[in-house]
């Protein structure tokens, strides 16, 4: 991941004003109708076109074409009866393409799979979206955690173990840009896993894989490991994340973060990255 001088994800019509201005170029009309998607990828209830306007800051009449015009073409889909927008089956076809191109994941699902099922949690490979991570794969034991991965999950970087592995992997200028921009977007988040961050940057450093004990909530903990692997400019990110009431936090450090670290080391080794 590279330092971004704007966001992937434009909250509102202020942000997308300023980054016009940054760039003229910069397809205004098309951005407002992804702006509407992206909407629904942290709130993915029905949404009604007044509310649409009123967080995204864009004129209703803006809003209910550019809908009409998703709907048209299968990225929205529309329920007469509450008169509400909802994501459409495009949506899925559109990210088809990106889950079955993912670098190694058929070779690399069996010891997915295996560390899933011998650490009774779930292993995930994912990759960094700005401020996120996206969850591409899940291999989970037979009870799974408390908070299953599921594909195309969004979770924020600083409260995910492969989120944390992936700030441990930048170059100083670049991490310390990124967690500036997670202060100022996403004060909460900062506050709540400041701690957490740090502890994980140091544990990178001395064992090789970053740790989250429990930020992400319901009592998981988790490990997470950035590959060398590129997937178009993006690493591959992996983590493992078991129960809190099964684990305790000393099995991260001497179990489960140098399995994963293995399991990494070979998929680096399988992709001619030694």
């Amino acid at each position: 991941m590279r330092a971004h001088s704007a966001p992937q994800h434009l909250r509102d019509q202020s942000e997308l004003q300023q980054l016009r201005e940054d760039n003229p170029s910069f397809a205004g009309t098309l951005a407002k109708g992804m702006m509407i998607l992206q909407c629904f990828v942290s709130d993915p209830r029905p949404h009604a076109n007044s509310e649409l306007a009123k967080r995204l800051g864009i004129p209703r009449p803006t809003i209910s074409r550019l809908c009409r015009t998703l709907q048209a073409m299968g990225y929205l889909d529309h329920d007469e009866r509450l008169d509400r927008y909802f994501i459409g089956p495009a949506i899925v076809s559109l990210g088809y393409p990106y889950l079955i191109s993912t670098p190694l994941l058929t070779q690399l699902r069996p010891a997915m799979q295996a560390m899933a099922t011998q650490m009774r949690g779930a292993v995930s490979m994912g990759v960094a979206m700005d401020l996120d991570v996206v969850y591409l794969d899940s291999c989970t034991h037979e009870h799974g955690t408390l908070k299953r991965p599921a594909v195309g999950a969004v979770r924020g970087i600083v409260e995910t173990a492969m989120g944390r592995a992936l700030l441990a992997s930048l170059e100083e200028g670049a991490r310390k840009e990124t967690l500036e921009r997670i202060q100022i977007q996403r004060p909460n988040d900062h506050q709540r896993c400041l701690a957490g961050v740090e502890e994980s940057l140091m544990n990178y450093r001395k064992r090789g894989f970053a740790i989250n004990l429990g930020d992400a909530g319901l009592g998981v903990l988790a490990v997470g490991v950035a590959s060398r692997i590129r997937y178009g400019s993006r690493q591959l990110l992996f983590n493992c994340a078991v129960p809190g009431y099964r684990v305790k936090p000393q099995e991260l450090l001497k179990t489960i973060g140098p399995r994963l670290t293995d399991m990494v080391r070979m998929a680096d080794a399988q992709s001619g990255l030694r």
